[in-house]
């Protein structure tokens, strides 16, 4: 791409995995931006443990400067074990899944550790709030809880779900914006050790969702590896349960969020107590400690227009979607990168140049955010009724066999394939 004498001055609200692409686009071309992040420092809230990175890698590589750190290194959940990104859907009786390899490329990255590479020599303004977005003459003007102000050419809004750039540029509340799903879950947290630890790597490397019922594709028990430790011999692992709810939507509220620790671990396990052992054995292993206090209610949402101006949006402040198939995050860096080149290309200062690029940004990445909400709500309602419709980001999935782990001192020693046997009674 080559260098324009043009180059905006950038106000990034929102230092998520969207607006970090973002400024390392802006990096790399040298233009200026100064990104913000209401958080007080990076580890302030949890955000999400792991997601699988697809079909982009390249295209980050390409758009990011020369001196970023290795990035299987710098992120990936398995390391140091010498195994690959595996994501496993247990349908009915079968193991259905995909792995990382040349036709099928994914890489599973550990959340806090994909936010730190892209973080790479970029100066995150922690503890800024944003509280006002305007326009003065041709500057836009951002002011600040704490009553400082940045003035800048352009706005981003790549401050999340509640998004306080989008109701400046819609003109609406958040809540007239997004919209609750019929949802409720519990939520643990574990670290598993020795055999307990290759145990659990058997039902998927990277994580794997089990149904809970046959009658309602709601009810699941997700799976997921957050990290492995530096003596590869424990990791730490997350999971929730999810069931169909309708009054979480209507109300916004969770009534399992009002019981104590120990009274939801213990319906976690009754709800899953018909399932395989092996299933059940990390809700087993999770001390009460353990438990989330989440209390929020999923909620959705995709903008069909935003409106042409001096402040745009990318991510989940324009197409929000359940979690299930950890796509928000892989939807907000494509945003990204595609906002970063059209930025990067500008050539003149006027509104009509911003708004040509922003037209075509508008027509590439609303209706692939609209249709990524859809299918992740599709995905949960209904992957299981149909398995060869059963894709992972992508690709399509595959029986894959049973394993048998055995890991040493020195990380995986061996795997053993074999017949993937199941008991997956439907609970009652």
């Amino acid at each position: 791409m080559a260098e324009t004498a043009y180059k905006p001055k950038v106000l990034i609200v929102g230092a998520g995995l969207g607006g970090l692409t973002l400024a390392q686009v802006f990096r790399k071309h040298n233009i200026p931006f100064e990104i913000f992040e209401r958080d007080e420092h990076e580890v302030a809230r949890t955000q999400g443990w792991s997601l699988t990175i697809h079909s982009i890698v390249d295209e980050l590589f390409k758009a990011f400067p020369d001196d970023m750190p290795n990035f299987k290194d710098s992120v990936h959940h398995l390391n140091p074990l010498n195994l690959e990104t595996q994501v496993v859907f247990y349908f009915h009786n079968d193991r259905l899944g995909t792995e990382n390899s040349p036709s099928t490329p994914t890489l599973r990255a550990n959340r806090l550790l994909l936010r730190k590479w892209l973080a790479t020599k970029i100066d995150v303004q922690y503890g800024r709030v944003a509280s006002k977005i305007e326009r003065i003459n041709n500057q836009m003007v951002v002011t600040f809880k704490n009553g400082t102000i940045a003035t800048g050419d352009i706005v981003v809004g790549a401050d999340g779900a509640n998004s306080m750039v989008r109701e400046h540029v819609l003109g609406t509340p958040n809540k007239e914006v997004l919209r609750n799903t019929p949802i409720s879950s519990i939520t643990g947290e574990v670290k598993l050790s020795g055999e307990l630890f290759a145990r659990q790597l058997e039902i998927a490397h990277s994580m794997a969702i089990i149904p809970v019922t046959t009658g309602d594709a709601w009810n699941n028990l997700f799976i997921g590896l957050t990290k492995v430790d530096p003596d590869s011999q424990s990791g730490s692992f997350f999971w929730v349960i999810s069931w169909h709810d309708p009054v979480a939507q209507q109300t916004g509220r969770v009534s399992a969020n009002a019981l104590p620790r120990e009274e939801r671990l213990e319906l976690a396990k009754k709800m899953t107590a018909h399932m395989d052992p092996k299933f059940r054995r990390i809700l087993e292993e999770t001390p009460a400690d353990g438990i989330r206090d989440l209390g929020w209610v999923p909620t959705d949402c995709h903008l069909d227009a935003i409106p042409l101006g001096r402040a745009t949006l990318l991510g989940d402040a324009v197409h929000l979607m359940m979690p299930y198939k950890a796509e928000g995050g892989y939807h907000a860096m494509r945003d990204a990168l595609h906002l970063g080149k059209l930025v990067a290309e500008l050539e003149t200062p006027d509104d009509a140049a911003l708004y040509r690029a922003l037209s075509s940004f508008y027509g590439e990445m609303l209706p692939r955010g609209a249709e990524a909400v859809e299918l992740s709500r599709y995905f949960q309602q209904n992957f299981r009724k149909d398995k060869t419709g059963v894709k992972a980001w992508g690709h399509p999935v595959r029986s894959l066999p049973d394993e048998r782990l055995e890991i040493g001192p020195h990380g995986v020693q061996s795997v053993t394939k074999g017949i993937c046997k199941l008991d997956l009674v439907p609970s009652v």
